[in-house]
């Protein structure tokens, strides 16, 4: 009987912790700027994910948080986007068309309204 009372937590905290996975934080408690997104190869953009700026000075980089939880990692850079990814295996590639400006890492797209004059 005490084998029994020593493990019956064990399933309801898997239970918990199964719960919890299911809900992705509130992006926009974040703050951040709003920026429309195509994600996992999606060919509609929705402006659902948010970039959140960290650190300051030289210690600077960007966080784009996905409303699932996700995020991309970012880096301040002379690109078209101004960012390239800051960690992680894929290579961020950006380009200009008139005064948009599109970020794309993997299968993931961000778009946003291209600021100065080029």
């Amino acid at each position: 009987m005490t084998i029994a009372r020593c493990f019956l937590p064990v399933p309801l905290l898997a239970v918990s912790a199964l719960c919890a996975c299911g809900v992705a934080p509130d992006i926009a408690a974040e703050g951040g700027t709003p920026v429309d997104c195509a994600l996992q190869g999606a060919s509609d953009f929705a402006s659902e994910c948010r970039l959140v700026q960290m650190g300051e000075g030289s210690d600077t980089y960007y966080v784009m948080r996905h409303p699932d939880g996700g995020f991309r990692k970012l880096a301040p850079a002379d690109t078209p986007a101004g960012f390239v990814e800051f960690d992680g295996s894929q290579q961020a590639e950006s380009t200009r068309e008139g005064g948009t400006v599109t970020l794309t890492i993997g299968a993931d797209r961000y778009r946003w309204e291209a600021s100065g004059d080029e």
